[in-house]
């Protein structure tokens, strides 16, 4: 029985990540920041930014834990809680002979996207506080030779608890019946993550050898429409809001995750994950 180390439990992501490891057979002890609820696996309650004190060995860590765009501001605190806390967490496996890492990253690193399809080899143009951050983490992880590392580089993660991001701001939207605005309803997007399905590719990362790359992207099987994705939910939801199309807000881009494909990674298609988490 392998044993998973899992930062951020706390969180949706981190706690689902947890909660499925641990149906699949693994044995999986969460890191949390503060005990907020119950927890069907062993917790150990840990600041990241601070030494990390926990006993135990592991096979590998799921690095889940970190601050978030929608609720930070502050450069300090990205700081904090990205790059001092990877530094930490990297300690802590030397100390304790791990060798794997598995680090959820984000397509933020990238900044803007001047380009209709990005990957992980795509320009870097002035991220923000954020990006920077969570690519500076990427880096000292990566300079580790001792650590076998990847970095998930993800959108907005859909599921029940997900908020900040596209997707559930959308469908609360539309729930109140307020204006939608969207803009290039035609172009075709992938630029979803379902938690189950990284949930899933994690487990296949962990029963890997060696990595094939040290950073991929991920998004959804098949595309749509923006145009078709807003209908969907608007007919799901039943809701009287006005569709408002803007084509000057921002470029569109669409993610490629080919890289993480050929790794194993498997996925819903856009429209599904929409009639899942509506």
């Amino acid at each position: 029985m392998k044993k998973i180390l899992v930062t951020g439990a706390g969180g949706f992501v981190g706690k689902y990540i947890a909660e499925y490891l641990q149906k699949q057979g693994y044995a999986v002890t969460g890191i949390v920041r503060e005990k907020r609820a119950e927890y069907s696996f062993p917790i150990a309650i840990q600041d990241l930014s601070h030494e990390m004190k926990l006993c135990g060995t592991f096979d590998a860590i799921v690095h889940a834990a970190g601050s978030l765009p929608y609720n930070q501001k502050d450069f300090r605190e990205f700081k904090k809680n990205n790059i001092d806390a990877m530094a930490n967490l990297i300690e802590f496996a030397k100390k304790n002979n791990i060798f794997k890492v598995i680090y959820l990253s984000t397509i933020g690193v990238h900044g803007e996207f001047r380009d209709e399809v990005i990957n992980e080899n795509s320009d870097i143009i002035n991220p923000d506080y954020y990006g920077i951050t969570k690519y500076a983490a990427e880096l000292l992880l990566r300079a580790e030779k001792s650590i076998d590392s990847i970095s998930l580089r993800m959108p907005g993660i859909i599921g029940r608890g997900s908020k900040g991001v596209w997707l559930p701001n959308t469908v609360e939207k539309f729930r109140r019946n307020e204006d939608v605005q969207i803009y290039s309803p035609d172009f075709v997007t992938k630029n979803f993550v379902c938690v189950q399905d990284l949930a899933n590719f994690i487990r296949v990362l962990i029963e890997k050898k060696k990595f094939e790359k040290n950073a991929v992207m991920l998004a959804c099987s098949e595309g749509a429409t923006v145009r078709k994705i807003v209908m969907q939910i608007k007919k799901m939801t039943k809701s009287e809001s006005e569709i408002i199309i803007d084509n000057g807000i921002r470029q569109s881009f669409c993610i490629d995750n080919a890289s993480a494909v050929k790794m194993g990674y498997k996925s819903m298609n856009a429209l599904e994950i929409i009639d899942k988490f509506v």
